[in-house]
């Protein structure tokens, strides 16, 4: 039996902020993560949020920077040409074609999982968080903090440089074991890992496993994965060089 009792659709910022004040009360954004959850329960059911109406899906450019509506959904951002190719690919990967027109930008980042390839390519674009409250937060702030219970509105990133990934996994189609992620610009590289820690990590490119303690499951052992973390950063760093 669902544990959905009570849907809610606000039209403004205010009253999201309002109705998420009530304990069992979540956010709807694409509602790939937070239904199936919602349905799994099976004492107190949870009351959706659903932030559709608050205008949180354009994405707009300003001061070198792109901006990310919380709502923007992976199969717009995937064709998007402003965002750049590397954040094409990763959204195309991040989920099947159907779960992509329903994700979300916001959603994606409030789940911080660790297998996120967009999460790590946005990582390494220099993404900022920006809450309801008008707080800004890096990506990697976020990703070890949590969001607080805040509302995520936007994330901006720099579009900027040469980018690619290099995974491995059980099958070409399959969630990778590792993936390594790396941009190129004139001020650096930047590299990021997932499936290495709890959440996706951004790694010095010069000993990418250092203090990693990856998780061992029935895909890979925590030895293996360090192997595959300096493996697949020296072959990702050979792709933007």
């Amino acid at each position: 039996m669902s544990s959905i009792v009570a849907y809610h659709r606000p039209n403004s910022l205010g009253e999201a902020v309002e109705l998420l004040a009530e304990s069992g009360r979540s956010i709807l954004a694409g509602g790939t993560a937070i239904v199936p959850e919602a349905r799994s329960r099976r004492a107190d059911g949870v009351e959706l949020v659903d932030l559709q109406a608050l205008e949180l899906d354009s994405i707009s450019e300003s001061a070198g920077r792109l901006t990310l509506g919380a709502m923007v959904r992976l199969g717009d951002l995937a064709t998007d040409d402003r965002s750049g190719q590397l954040i094409n690919d990763l959204s195309r990967r991040e989920l099947p074609s159907a779960m992509r027109n329903q994700a979300t930008v916001g959603g994606t980042v409030a789940s911080a999982s660790s297998d996120s390839v967009l999460i790590a390519g946005l990582l390494v674009h220099d993404a900022e968080v920006e809450f309801h409250d008008g707080r800004t937060s890096p990506l990697s702030q976020v990703l070890a903090d949590g969001t607080g219970g805040a509302i995520i509105v936007a994330v901006s990133i720099d579009p900027t440089g040469t980018g690619s990934i290099v995974a491995t996994g059980r099958t070409p189609a399959d969630l990778p074991i590792v993936a390594a992620i790396a941009r190129s610009t004139d001020g650096g590289t930047r590299v990021a890992i997932t499936g290495a820690s709890s959440t996706v990590v951004e790694v010095d490119p010069a000993e990418p496993s250092a203090g990693l303690e990856p998780p061992s499951d029935f895909r890979g052992s925590s030895g293996y994965r360090v192997e595959l973390v300096d493996t697949l950063t020296q072959r990702v760093l050979k792709a933007v060089s």
